[in-house]
């Protein structure tokens, strides 16, 4: 009896990962990967000094301790949370590049680590900031802080197929892609905040599944794999691929560093925002 091949991650830093699949990108877009991740691809000391910086700056904080309901508290500019508001989206988008110039100075720039990163996997095409035909940028990646009780059921993320934002230049791609580095996990519960990839990807005959869709995966056994990150971890999943993922526990949140990217085999560039 041949053992059927189980849909998991692939790990290693980008030659090892570009040895074993000439199209890494394509790869991920086709569903034949769950995710790439690599192991303390960014030094986990400057990780660690980074969130120091951030609660100093008052950059983040605790949204209990302020009698605020929990919510994420971000760092960035989030395409998400100004979709019917563009010019404060693209204004909001200008303070980010700004802040960036400085947040990092005396560590490595986790955000020029990300899109080298993606640069070196994807070799015959540039890697850019999304932008718009009129030049404005948009955020070139974001720090998402998760507190206990905040998370992401079960959804894909596409401007072209999800938000449907069809006007901007983003949406005109083939395909859209997440890529995450970890920064800080929550104490409890190692599994607490860490991110599940189904083995299905979005399609329209999926709307009516999706509120409910860790029912259907059990029922239609839809595999999945969960990827566990440590601080200076690193992956890159294909967004459209449905994914979840459940609230860390405990006093201390979890912080990544997100960012969104798209490409088209046709295009020269891949776009890289928040």
């Amino acid at each position: 009896m041949v053992e059927k091949i189980r849909w998991a991650p692939v790990e290693g830093d980008s030659a090892e990962i570009l040895a074993k699949y000439n199209q890494p990108l394509s790869s991920l877009a086709k569903g034949d990967v769950p995710a790439f991740v690599m192991r303390q691809a960014f030094n986990s000391d400057d990780c660690a000094g980074l969130v120091q910086r951030f609660y100093a700056r008052g950059l983040i904080y605790d949204p209990r301790k302020t009698g605020e309901s929990v919510s994420r508290i971000d760092i960035g500019t989030s395409l998400g949370r100004h979709r019917n508001d563009l010019p404060k989206f693209f204004e909001h988008a200008r303070k980010t590049l700004k802040l960036y110039e400085t947040l990092f100075v005396g560590f490595d720039d986790p955000v020029a680590f990300m899109h080298k990163t993606l640069a070196d996997l994807a070799p015959d095409k540039r890697v850019v900031v999304a932008r718009e035909s009129d030049g404005s940028l948009y955020g070139p990646a974001i720090f998402r802080t998760y507190y206990e009780g905040v998370g992401h059921t079960p959804h894909f993320d596409s401007v072209r197929k999800r938000t449907k934002l069809l006007d901007l230049e983003v949406s005109r791609f083939e395909k859209q892609f997440a890529a995450i580095l970890c920064f800080q996990n929550s104490f409890q519960d190692a599994e607490s905040g860490q991110a599940l990839l189904y083995n299905c990807q979005w399609t329209e005959e999926l709307s009516d599944e999706l509120p409910r869709f860790r029912e259907y995966a059990n029922s239609q056994d839809v595999e999945s794999v969960r990827i566990d990150l440590n601080p200076g971890d690193f992956y890159i999943f294909c967004s459209e691929t449905i994914h979840e993922v459940p609230p860390p526990k405990g006093d201390q949140p979890r912080i990544v560093l997100a960012s969104f990217f798209a490409m088209s085999d046709t295009d020269e560039e891949i776009y890289v925002w928040a």
